[in-house]
């Protein structure tokens, strides 16, 4: 019995050596796809773990404001916002409401008319740590009586970008948007 089945496999060694190669190959393949599987649900829990501390030193750079006088929320019935935008010794106020430091700030205000002759007051700021404002030399009196849009751009200590936008018209917060960029 063992001297057949040795010249069956003697008979056939092309054939299992082929088979063996083939079975090796497709080993081979199957391996590389659980590796590229493995690598992507790593790559997920990398980004995962990344937007975790990421909220945790998050900034928000806005105006710093004080909440409008209710008489006046009420008589300004166009416009339901509650915010105003805090102005003390008569400059704007920029200030982090965020988790984290906010690095590389930068701020620019254009009148929403295009054609307004106003000025167009910008600046820089290296760094606002969490809960500090900056006084900008943006006048009250500049602010007041005209509609505005401000850009603010920053960068948080992982480097991500944010940019917050908001729409003022003498003064009061009328729109606020942050956005990852």
């Amino acid at each position: 019995m063992w001297s057949a089945f040795l010249d069956l496999l003697t008979k056939y060694e092309a054939v299992a050596i082929w088979l063996e190669g083939i079975a090796l190959v497709l080993i081979f393949v199957w391996d590389r796809f659980d590796a590229n599987d493995a690598r992507e649900e790593s790559a997920k829990q990398l980004s995962v773990s990344r937007d975790q501390v990421e909220a945790t030193i998050r900034p928000f750079v806005s105006y710093s404001s004080v909440a409008r006088d209710a008489e006046e929320a009420i008589a300004d019935l166009d416009n339901n916002a509650m915010t105003e935008i805090w102005c003390p010794e008569a400059q704007a106020q920029i200030k982090n409401y965020g988790s984290g430091p906010a690095i590389n700030v930068r701020y620019a205000l254009t009148p929403t008319d295009p054609a307004s002759s106003i000025a167009r007051p910008k600046g820089y700021l290296a760094a606002l740590r969490q809960g500090a404002g900056f006084r900008c030399p943006i006048s009250r009196g500049l602010i007041q009586g005209n509609e505005w849009e401000t850009v603010i751009t920053y960068e948080s200590l992982s480097g991500q970008k944010y940019q917050t936008k908001i729409t003022s018209d003498d003064l009061v917060m009328t729109k606020i948007s942050v956005n990852k960029l």
